[in-house]
């Protein structure tokens, strides 16, 4: 019951850490009662405690998460919990469970040094991103997206890098209650994570001071339309939420951006179909004489069938002159599992490569939604050659604040890493604008009809994430894997 208490609270303080309190300093102390627990218990029940707290945290950063797939799936509210139940066991408890077991079982063959810990913790956060569909949400590093010396490492490590700092605090401060996370020289296992962290801060002064971005200014403006989601995808308010983002683009145009962004499924209609509707946009990027990027669906014929893609598109003299197909799909939602119960009668189609939008503001790397989740991707659009990018988003679906705010600070970590600017258009909020640093230069009010307007520059350099992708995180599962190998070899000798 003490260990259970324990990790309620460690996952209470955890879940503060992120909107909606947003108390980024709480996630330096929040691991300390978890970690305290694992190592007091043996291996299952650790494993167990892990799960619990996986869970707890998904409860605490999540309770929007059932409403929203009851709505989206127009299912009743149980099918929604028994579904958020199901995702925070399956893609955030057994990863827990598993550092849990790990952390015990090498904690209970001699002392784990705090780095060691952290290096296990980075390894279950890279394989809770990667594994299976995917769940980067709340990762520990994003806690610290406004400790901007902090998190510049990630154009190193990725988000994993500041995650694993965290963690390495939290296993000293419990290292003072649990002697089997003081590591062999108690002392000098101190000293590594303070001369680790120091160099992170000084390497993120560093940063800091640094200047990102090639030739002049170009202007860029984000239109918000705030479609309420009741009048999306029914045809007789078409023209409004048309009507709704050509008023809010016309006031845009007064500031003469280079530049338009709509965000994901500003239009639900399809572009490469005549109609009225597509004669308005065309013309309308026409008459204004600006570039005009946007989200909607697209369909193709190949092989006898039709793949439908949820896309981006160039609007360009009256024309559209190029297109991406979203690349990582939201399973069930926008793709099927196979042998998932719930089956989309018409589900999408991945594209093939990330392709680039020849913009009047560079090379745009336009990637859509929760496609920001993922770095490895967005890493993909730099090494193809976007000097600026771009995060077309519906938000909407969240109905709520507090998980808008949060997508948006995980998009934040996706310019660190690459040293881009981020033009960031969502279709209820948050929209923004970030800089190659993490910060934002623009930020839209949430909920409302807004338009931003702002200054980026053409970014080209490259960064030690772009070169080594998440070498960082592979490490760590090394470390990981290797403490474990050497504490069943120093067994075996004894």
């Amino acid at each position: 019951m003490r260990s259970l208490l324990l990790v309620c609270a460690s996952a209470a303080l955890y879940a503060a850490s992120f909107p909606p309190l947003a108390l980024g300093v709480l996630a330096w102390v929040a691991l300390v009662p978890l970690f305290h627990a694992i190592v007091s218990v043996r291996p299952r029940h650790a494993a167990l405690l892990g799960a619990t707290w996986g869970l707890g945290i998904a409860i605490g950063v999540g309770l929007w998460f059932p409403g929203m797939l009851a709505s989206y799936f127009e299912q009743p509210p149980i099918v929604g919990w028994a579904g958020f139940l199901a995702v925070g066991l399956g893609l955030s408890g057994v990863y827990y469970a598993a550092f849990g077991a790990w952390l015990s079982w090498v904690g209970r063959r001699g002392a784990v040094a705090p780095l060691v810990v952290a290096a296990g913790w980075g390894a279950c956060e890279f394989a809770r991103a990667r594994l299976f569909v995917g769940n980067p949400w709340v990762l520990a590093g994003y806690s610290q997206v406004h400790f901007a010396p902090l998190v510049q490492i990630a154009d190193a490590t990725g988000p994993y890098g500041p995650g694993m700092l965290v963690a390495a605090v939290n296993a000293v401060i419990a290292g003072v209650f649990a002697a089997r996370l003081r590591g062999p020289r108690p002392l000098r296992s101190v000293a590594g994570v303070v001369a680790v962290l120091a160099f992170a801060l000084v390497y993120g002064e560093w940063r800091l001071a640094q200047h990102f971005g090639d030739g002049e200014a170009v202007h860029v403006a984000v239109v918000q339309g705030a479609i309420e989601r009741g009048f999306r995808w029914r045809p007789e308010y078409r023209d409004v939420s048309l009507g709704r983002y050509r008023e809010l683009t016309e006031r845009a145009a007064a500031a003469s951006p280079d530049l338009v962004l709509w965000p994901e499924n500003a239009v639900d209609f399809y572009l490469q179909e005549g109609s009225p509707e597509r004669r308005a946009v065309l013309d309308e990027a026409r008459e204004l004489g600006v570039d005009l990027v946007l989200g909607g669906p697209h369909y193709s014929f190949e092989a006898a069938q039709t793949r439908y893609h949820i896309s981006v598109f160039l609007v360009r003299e009256g024309r559209i002159a190029a297109r991406y197909d979203k690349l990582h799909l939201l399973p069930l939602a926008e793709e099927n599992l196979p042998g998932a119960l719930w089956q989309r009668k018409t589900a999408y189609t991945p594209g093939r490569a990330p392709a680039l939008l020849d913009t009047d503001v560079g090379r745009l790397g336009a990637f859509v939604c929760f496609e920001a989740m993922y770095p490895e991707l967005v890493r993909r659009f730099a090494l193809a050659g976007a000097d600026v990018l771009a995060n077309l988003s519906n938000d909407a679906w969240f109905g709520a604040e507090a998980p808008a705010r949060h997508h948006l600070d995980i998009a934040s970590f996706r310019a660190i890493e690459n040293r881009r600017y981020l033009v960031r258009a969502a279709s209820t909020g948050f929209s923004a604008v970030i800089d190659p640093w993490g910060r934002l230069t623009e930020i839209s009010r949430f909920g409302t009809p807004d338009v931003l307007t702002a200054s980026v520059r053409r970014c080209s350099g490259s960064t030690p994430y772009q070169r080594w992708g998440d070498a960082a995180a592979w490490l760590a599962v090394a470390a990981a894997l290797g403490q474990m190998t050497k504490r069943r070899n120093q067994r075996r000798e004894t």
